[in-house]
């Protein structure tokens, strides 16, 4: 795997186990032969939910993404999924 930006897939239940998908960007950096490579999160953005939720909380859920909120962190804790696919900037 080249050094650089990864999305995955990603989800996260409520306390009333509603399902979100979580998109995930990651950043893979290649270490030295001695250390372990290093996998960074970047950014999360919630692609899909219940179209019948309340706008509100759609947008507490989204705000939970936010750098080192509820969701972040099990995100992070959690790690990049098995299957990525190369961010695409063209």
């Amino acid at each position: 795997m080249k050094q650089g930006n990864y999305f995955g897939t990603h989800y996260w239940w409520d306390p009333e186990d509603r399902e979100y998908v979580i998109c995930a960007t990651w950043y893979y950096e290649k270490n030295y032969p001695e250390m372990p490579d290093n996998w960074i999160l970047m950014d999360l953005e919630v692609e899909d939910y219940s179209q019948s939720l309340p706008q509100g909380l759609v947008e507490e859920v989204k705000w939970m993404c936010g750098k080192d909120r509820e969701i972040w962190r099990y995100v992070e804790k959690e790690g990049p999924p098995m299957k990525l696919e190369e961010v695409d900037y063209s």
